[in-house]
């Protein structure tokens, strides 16, 4: 590659780093408004088989788990959000072990599970719809002034927003004139 082409590549990628960069500023700056909530994706539970539905959520030995470096994540997330000036939220939470513990471990407050942040599975298009609804119904019920972390799987926030987040990262969502579930952005935790 020709010098001047690796110049321009790198000019492009560090504009986009930069505006990245921008746009995380400025979903932070939107959490401190009313009206908005916070979809997170729990931390990364290694293992690629699916828990079936109907199994004892209780029982964190027969579910994917966090490992070390995953709860590291879920601390991140947690030192994220005091970095810019939020050091308490509402937690709620999918009440599977691995949502569960990826909200305890921002220490932003108590967590609560909601039954509608459940996993469900993307080839199952009537519990997705269920869970958008539901959860856009509770959503609905949250005070304007009470910023909300609703934390959830993959699918789920599939479902409630659109959007295809990784592990620990999250979309600042609120509910638009219409009803429905407006994405204002994403917000990335490494």
């Amino acid at each position: 590659m020709r010098k001047s082409g690796l110049l321009a590549l790198l000019a492009l990628a560090l504009l986009q780093a930069q505006n990245a960069h921008a746009d995380d500023k400025a979903m932070w700056a939107l959490l401190k408004t009313p009206g908005h909530v916070v979809l997170l994706r729990h931390s990364n539970a290694p293992g690629a088989t699916p828990e079936p539905y109907g199994i004892d959520l209780k029982n964190c030995a027969i579910e994917r788990s966090l490992d070390d470096d995953r709860r590291a994540q879920g601390r991140r997330v947690g030192d994220a959000f005091r970095k810019h000036g939020i050091t308490r939220v509402r937690l709620v939470s999918s009440q599977f072990c691995r949502a569960l513990e990826t909200a305890r471990l921002t220490k932003l407050g108590p967590v609560a599970g909601l039954p509608a942040l459940n996993q469900v599975f993307l080839a199952d298009l009537r519990r997705m719809r269920e869970t958008a609804d539901k959860t856009a119904k509770y959503m609905k019920s949250i005070p304007a002034k009470q910023l909300t972390v609703l934390v959830s799987h993959v699918t789920n926030i599939l479902a409630i927003a659109g959007v295809n987040l990784s592990s620990s990262e999250m979309a600042v969502v609120h509910i638009d004139a219409a009803g429905a579930v407006a994405v204002d952005g994403r917000i990335m935790i490494a």
